[in-house]
């Protein structure tokens, strides 16, 4: 039997679709054309391990993807492509441009965009009444600035199309924004300005199929995305709450209805307030990052990654229930701050460490961390409930510095 052909644009390293020797890349049931970042930028990582038969390799910082663009349009053109595949937020956007301009079926372009650019996302959402959302609007130039409440205390200001918690800066007056955006380019629509909300921040990932969510989970970030920094920590932990995480549920429901998402993945952000409110951050039409598809896979028993390369591959999809009673975290930390010794493997069943990763190429070279999944080790834990975990974690944090 001829199998179909799919596109794949990837901007991780490739071993990110290595799991424990196992590739979430379904070559058996399809044939793939990989565009991916250079060598020298990790695109083919891990390669020999499961190679393909069609490699084109791009500059990885191509941020206008003009010479990513040409190179699929050519294989579109060329190859019987009926799929194309796109995991990374960096990928996603062209994905849907080219799935539109050839009518191939998967996320559109238009439906892309809401869940890409923040500002026409919060419009959506504000538009249905899906969410409660801070006050926002664009910040297109310095008189913006004017426009803003600025009794009302703190703002964010930040790239209406930036990931992992980069492009992000706190203003508590008008004088500190004007020194912020002065440093900032804010033509063509890049930046919008917001409340700052207090609270916890919780994040709920998604699987839809035919416009059905599929799976749902929540967790809870124990340290705020945006305060990454040379030897500090993050993680994140499974909640299973039974006040608490149904609300959450409603609130994906009524955002991701809102924004038109049919198949795929889709990892949503909010804020819990003092006052128990439950405030909409965004969303990302793509699995989530870091090491939450690790947990959501020993607590679920799938990968949520490869739930999204099948999906956008027109393949089923086999999802899971929670596996064993308690909970799953992860604790992960920066490169920086001293010299980071990890924890011995002899050590991981005192700690309930399940897991260890170690993340290739972690910081920007000059003692500095580029976003808040730049990881040097994560350590994915066990717990019997959130005590449990802190408990673990405040035990794993002592050890990895000794």
């Amino acid at each position: 039997m001829i199998k179909e052909t799919a596109l794949f644009l990837n901007k991780h390293s490739y071993e990110h679709f290595d799991r424990g020797g196992r590739s979430l890349l379904p070559t058996s049931e399809l044939d793939i054309h990989l565009v991916t970042r250079r060598r020298w930028q990790g695109g083919l990582d891990g390669f020999a391990d499961h190679p393909l038969s069609h490699v084109t390799l791009c500059d990885g910082d191509d941020e206008n993807y003009n010479r990513w663009r040409d190179v699929s349009t050519w294989i579109l053109r060329h190859h019987p492509v009926s799929r194309i595949i796109a995991v990374h937020e960096r990928a996603v956007l062209l994905a849907a441009e080219l799935r539109s301009k050839f009518s191939l079926p998967g996320t559109d372009h238009e439906t892309a965009l809401l869940f890409r650019d923040k500002l026409r996302m919060k419009e959506a959402v504000q538009r249905s009444g899906a969410a409660a959302l801070p006050a926002f609007s664009a910040l297109d130039s310095p008189e913006d600035l004017n426009r803003v409440d600025w009794s009302t205390g703190r703002k964010v200001i930040k790239s209406r199309w930036g990931l992992a918690a980069k492009d992000v800066y706190m203003a508590d007056s008008l004088d500190q924004a004007r020194d912020v955006v002065s440093a900032l380019d804010l033509s063509n629509g890049q930046f919008g300005i917001e409340e700052f909300i207090d609270g916890p921040i919780f994040h709920c990932d998604s699987v839809v199929v035919n416009g059905e969510i599929r799976f749902v989970s929540v967790g809870k970030y124990l340290v705020n995305p945006s305060a990454y920094s040379p030897g500090g920590v993050f993680g994140t932990l499974l909640l299973d709450d039974a006040e608490l995480v149904p609300r959450i549920h409603r609130m994906n429901a009524a955002v991701l209805s809102a924004l038109g998402l049919k198949d795929g993945t889709a990892h949503l952000e909010l804020f819990r307030t003092p006052a128990d409110e439950l405030v909409f951050c965004e969303v990302a039409s793509r699995p989530p990052g870091g090491a939450i598809p690790h947990i959501i896979e020993w607590q679920y028993g799938f990968n949520i990654v490869e739930a999204q390369i099948r999906i956008d591959a027109g393949l089923p999809v086999s999802l899971g229930r929670s596996t064993s009673a308690g909970t799953c975290g992860f604790l992960s930390f920066y490169p920086g701050g001293g010299e980071a010794r990890g924890i011995p493997p002899h050590r991981f069943g005192a700690l309930d460490i399940v897991e260890h990763i170690k993340h290739h190429g972690a910081g920007n070279g000059l003692g500095g961390v580029r976003h808040s999944t730049d990881f040097l080790d994560s350590y994915v834990v066990r717990a019997p409930d959130e005590k449990g975990f802190v408990d673990r974690m405040a035990r794993i944090q002592d050890e990895y510095w000794q």
